[in-house]
C-alpha cells in the first residue's frame, strides 16, 4: 500500500492527537515546542513500511529529541543537529540511557551527599545570578550541583542534570507563563516554598525508569552547533529518512529556545554538555542570536522562482523585511543541504507552521513545497492538523503594542527524492 493510500484511510482530525499527552521518558523534562511522540512514531512507521531499507533518521532540528527517540524505537540508527546544548543533553540522555546496574547505588550517595552534608561546598556563581534564583535557593542548587559533580559515571551525571532542569525553572525568578526571561512579582517570588531538595531526590528516583540501559555500541550521532556547516560533515546522499520540524522563524520573534534553556545551562557544569562552541553561553541571547536568521550573514540568492518570498516581503514593514530574509534564506540554505544529503528514492517528513509578521502570514509550507521541488524532493502527502496542546505561546509577539496570535495549525509534508539533482560536492 502507497505513503498517500494509508494516510487516506484516516479519519479527518485524527493527526490532531488530542487525547495525546507526554507519557514517560519524553516527560523527563520539559521543553518548548515539542512534537507529539506518538505522531512521529506513527508517520516514521508508514514511511518504513512503505520502504523496508531506511537504517537511519536525520533530525537536523531535534530539539528534545522526541523524533530521534521515536525512530529509535523502531530500530532506526538517529543522527541529530541542535544549536542549543540544552537541548542536545536531553536529547543524548534519552537515546544513550544509563547503566541501570548502578543507578540505584548511585542514588543512595548522591542523596547521602545532599541530606548528610556537614561540610562547606562551593556556592555556585554567575552573571545575575541573584536575579533570577533566591540566596536560599541558590544554597541548595548549589549543593546539588556539588552532589552531582562528584558522581564516577558520566552517563549518570548527565541523567541527573536532566532531572535538575525542571527544578531550576520551578524554583527560578522567571514567570512559567513565558518562555522568555521575565522576573516574577516580587510577592510570588518572596512565597515560593523551598523544596528544592526534596523535589530533586524524587525526580532521580521516579524517572530512571523510563531511560533505556545505558551501552557503549549503541550508535547515536549528535552534535551542537549550526546545522548548516554540520549537515557538511555529512556525506553526499548518505540519509534513509529526514524527518523534522524546522524553526518557524527566528528565535528572537517565534519561541525563544535559547532563553528558555540559559538558566539550566549556567547551572550544568560544562563538561558534560559535550563539545560545542562556548560563545553560545556568552549571554542570555546567545543561542537564539545563533539560530537560523539571528545574525545577518550574506543572503543567497537561488536560481529558482521565489516570488512569492518576494511577493510577501514587499507587503511587511521595511524595518521587519531583513529579518525575514535572513530567516528564509538561512532556512533555504538548510533545505538546499538537507537535499543533498538524502538518499535518491527517500523520504523527508516536514512538519510546519506558518508565523505571523505585521499579522500577515508567512507562506514557510508553499515556500518549502516550491523550493524543494526545483531539486526533485516532491510532496508524496500533505497532512494538516490543529495544535491542541503543543507547549507553545498562544502570544508570541507584538504589532503596534497587540499581541499576535501564534500559529494554531501545522502542516506535515511527505516528500520524495525522486533523483539527484546535480551537486557535486557542498
Amino acid at each position: 500500500m502507497t505513503i498517500k493510500k494509508e494516510l487516506d484511510k484516516k479519519s479527518i482530525g485524527y493527526w490532531d492527537f488530542t487525547s495525546s499527552t507526554s507519557t514517560g521518558i519524553h516527560k523527563i523534562c520539559s521543553y518548548p515546542a515539542t512534537m507529539v511522540p506518538d505522531m512521529q512514531k506513527e508517520l516514521i512507521e508508514i514511511v518504513i513500511e512503505e520502504d523496508k531499507t531506511v537504517k537511519n533518521i536525520l533530525d537536523p532540528f531535534h530539539g528534545s529529541g522526541v523524533t530521534l527517540v521515536e525512530g529509535a524505537s523502531l530500530g532506526l540508527n538517529p543522527i541529530g543537529f541542535d544549536i542549543n546544548p540544552l537541548a542536545n543533553l536531553m536529547s543524548l540522555v534519552k537515546l544513550q540511557g544509563i547503566n541501570k546496574k548502578i543507578i540505584s547505588s548511585s542514588n543512595r550517595k548522591i542523596r547521602n551527599i545532599i541530606c548528610t552534608s556537614n561540610y562547606d561546598f562551593p556556592v555556585h556563581n554567575f552573571n545575575k545570578i541573584n536575579k533570577w534564583f533566591r540566596s536560599d535557593i541558590i544554597i541548595s542548587l548549589s549543593l546539588i550541583r556539588h552532589a552531582i559533580q562528584r558522581e564516577k559515571y558520566k552517563n549518570i551525571r548527565q541523567y541527573y542534570w536532566v532531572c535538575l532542569i525542571n527544578i531550576i525553572k520551578k524554583y527560578s525568578n522567571t514567570r512559567t507563563s513565558t518562555f522568555k526571561l521575565h522576573v516574577k512579582d516580587e510577592e510570588d517570588i518572596n512565597s515560593l516554598e523551598n523544596n528544592v531538595i526534596d523535589d530533586f531526590l524524587e525526580l532521580i528516583e521516579t524517572n530512571y525508569i523510563y531511560i533505556p540501559n545505558y551501552s557503549r555500541n549503541k550508535k547515536i550521532n549528535l552534535s551542537i552547533g549550526d546545522t548548516k556547516q554540520l549537515l557538511m560533515g555529512l556525506g553526499q546522499e548518505s540519509m534513509d529518512l529526514i524527518c523534522t520540524s524546522p524553526p518557524y522563524g527566528d528565535n528572537g520573534t517565534t519561541v525563544t529556545y535559547g532563553q528558555f534553556s540559559m538558566l539550566p545551562l549556567y547551572w550544568i557544569d560544562k563538561k558534560d554538555l559535550g563539545k560545542f562552541d562556548e560563545n553560545l553561553l556568552e549571554n542570555y541571547s546567545s543561542i537564539d542570536s545563533a539560530s537560523l536568521g539571528g545574525i545577518k550573514g550574506n543572503e543567497k540568492f537561488f536560481n529558482n522562482d521565489l516570488s512569492l518570498i518576494n511577493e510577501y516581503v514587499n507587503s511587511i514593514t521595511k524595518t521587519k523585511q531583513k529579518k525575514i530574509k535572513r530567516f528564509v534564506f538561512d532556512y533555504l540554505e538548510v533545505l538546499e543541504k538537507l537535499a543533498i544529503v538524502l538518499k535518491k528514492d527517500k523520504y523527508m517528513i516536514l512538519t510546519l507552521g506558518n508565523r505571523r509578521v505585521d499579522n500577515k502570514v508567512l507562506p514557510l509550507t508553499e515556500i518549502t513545497k516550491q523550493f524543494l521541488k526545483t531539486k526533485h524532493i516532491n510532496v508524496v502527502a500533505e497532512l494538516q492538523r490543529n495544535i491542541p496542546k503543543k507547549r507553545m505561546p498562544r502570544k508570541v509577539s507584538s504589532v503596534n503594542n497587540n499581541s499576535v496570535s501564534s500559529m494554531n495549525v501545522e502542516y506535515i509534508l511527505i516528500l520524495k527524492k525522486e533523483k539527484y539533482y546535480g551537486i557535486d560536492s557542498f
